[in-house]
């Protein structure tokens, strides 16, 4: 319980006790980003990163500033644990400060319920990256790069045809529910008032980081379908909405965007690089644009949707970042013949994050995955002495999938019901505990919900009690699986429903 903040000042106006040093780093913070709600969160992160955190007598001088109450600020600085409110000790990025399943999988901590490590996965289970590797500006505009961008700006008619492919091809989202893009970008443009632009780099999901390798290995290819997408719905600001753990990719997007802006290609249009504060929620489209609000991190219920009031009541486009890049291979052959086609980019192609118990963990991209154990060879196979005991399917919320159904046919299981969500794959083998596996990502489900509601709030963290001590019977489970999956107001508490459901409906007999 954090103690009563008190607004004490001396006579200088500012906060007594008040550190002089982080005070004139947050008024030089202010000035370069700029005296809004808008940049509280940047603010503070800003302020993280040369204090390591932020003090009380700092969050009683921004709450000054801004003219907000503290209140506000307080609650800002704690709804997000990248900001490192009031530690003593500075926020970590690195995989080893990772207490999640994948890290503890691999440290063989399965059989202890109380691991030490701190929570948070870090989107590092492949235990690599690219750094900075990827196609810089002169590089993509010598394949061919942005010149559909140019052409848009010349023939402003080509936005029709766009549009019309985006639609025969089918395109739909990757963020994990595959919703269709055209009706989108169409339902943007219907509605009135100047549309936004948002490229939800957050990848909060749970050993996800298929996004991390697209922005490293070609961050020009996701912010040209940026600026087309703003071109066709008339948008004329963009937000590239990063997480804050990607610190090496901020540099590289950083240049990018500079790089972007100096050719012109912006057109006047204001991108913004913005960073996440950690806090998984933000992968919701509302919460993500309270977010960019300066705002706690809460879903809104729908109707209305972003698309019609979404960034201060403004129509607003989200996509991830695979999204994004993906639709270049729908308008990149009659627009850009010249730019190379990678194998994302075709209609078949499937990018998934292997991660756990094999050989080569990294992302996998795929043409028509036969079987999910198929998968597993793609990285490698099972690690060295291991026989496979499953995988977990689709991140936090996500599918056990069981040994046996590994070996059956992918299209069966999709057509069962099996989703693929994010493309996140955790594999483990045949010691490792399910049940403990299924508390573990319940875990995960409790501490990342936002508290807004209480069907997800008090239901996540009874699930995950349950799970961890067997202290619910299954029909007192049943029952809090459709609370849940009815009642909660977003897609995280919903799914921790139906994931209840499905671990109590598919657990041995023994785990009842």
């Amino acid at each position: 319980m954090h103690r009563k903040l008190e607004r004490r000042k001396d006579f200088s106006g500012r906060p007594a006790g008040g550190d002089v040093a982080e005070i004139g780093l947050i008024d030089s913070a202010l000035v370069r980003l700029g005296v809004s709600r808008d940049c509280l969160l940047e603010v503070m992160l800003d302020i993280r990163d040369k204090r390591g955190s932020v003090t009380e007598a700092g969050l009683l001088h921004l709450a000054g500033r801004l003219r907000l109450n503290v209140a506000e600020v307080y609650e800002v600085a704690t709804s997000y644990p990248a900001v490192n409110y009031g530690s003593t000790e500075s926020y970590r990025t690195e995989a080893d400060s990772c207490g999640d399943l994948v890290c503890a999988l691999l440290r063989d901590v399965t059989n202890s319920q109380s691991y030490a490590r701190p929570g948070v996965c870090r989107g590092r289970c492949d235990r690599a990256s690219r750094g900075d590797s990827g196609r810089v500006f002169d590089e993509f505009r010598a394949a061919g790069g942005y010149s559909i961008v140019e052409q848009l700006r010349q023939e402003p008619l080509l936005k029709d045809r766009i549009l019309q492919d985006i639609g025969r091809g089918h395109a739909v989202g990757r963020a994990g529910n595959f919703f269709p893009v055209g009706r989108k970008w169409q339902s943007t443009i219907a509605a009135s008032g100047k549309p936004v632009v948002i490229v939800n780099a957050n990848e909060g999901e749970l050993a996800t980081f298929k996004d991390r390798y697209i922005l490293e290995s070609d961050p020009h290819g996701v912010l040209e379908a940026a600026l087309v997408a703003a071109l066709v719905i008339g948008a004329n600001q963009i937000f590239v909405y990063l997480r804050d753990d990607y610190v090496h990719l901020h540099t590289v997007l950083r240049r990018a965007i500079d790089d972007v802006v100096a050719s012109g290609l912006a057109d006047g249009r204001q991108i913004d690089l913005r960073r996440s504060g950690g806090a998984y929620i933000c992968g919701e489209e509302t919460a993500l644009i309270a977010s960019l609000e300066g705002r706690p991190p809460r879903p809104r219920e729908r109707p209305p949707y972003p698309t019609e009031h979404g960034y201060h009541n403004r129509p607003t486009l989200v996509h991830n970042v695979e999204t994004f890049y993906r639709l270049r291979g729908i308008w990149g052959a009659a627009f850009e013949p010249t730019v190379p086609v990678t194998g994302l980019l075709a209609p078949d192609a499937a990018l998934f994050s292997v991660s756990g118990r094999v050989r080569q963990p990294g992302p996998k991209l795929v043409h028509g995955l036969p079987t999910l154990a198929a998968l597993i060879d793609e990285a490698g196979g099972i690690c060295d002495g291991d026989e496979l005991g499953g995988i977990v399917i689709g991140g936090a919320a996500g599918t056990i999938v069981s040994a046996e159904l590994c070996h059956a046919s992918l299209q069966d299981l999709l057509a069962s019901g099996l989703r693929l969500g994010t493309g996140s794959a955790i594999v483990f083998n045949r010691n490792d505990d399910t049940g403990w596996i299924a508390a573990r990502m319940a875990g995960f489900l409790a501490r990342e919900s936002c508290g807004q509601c209480s069907p997800c709030r008090v239901g996540t963290t009874k699930m995950a009690r349950a799970l961890s001590d067997g202290s619910l019977d299954n029909a007192a489970l049943d029952d809090l699986s459709v609370a849940m999956s009815e009642a909660s107001i977003c897609g995280l508490g919903r799914s921790a429903g139906k994931f209840l459901a499905r671990v109590i409906h598919t657990a041995p007999e023994r785990q009842r």
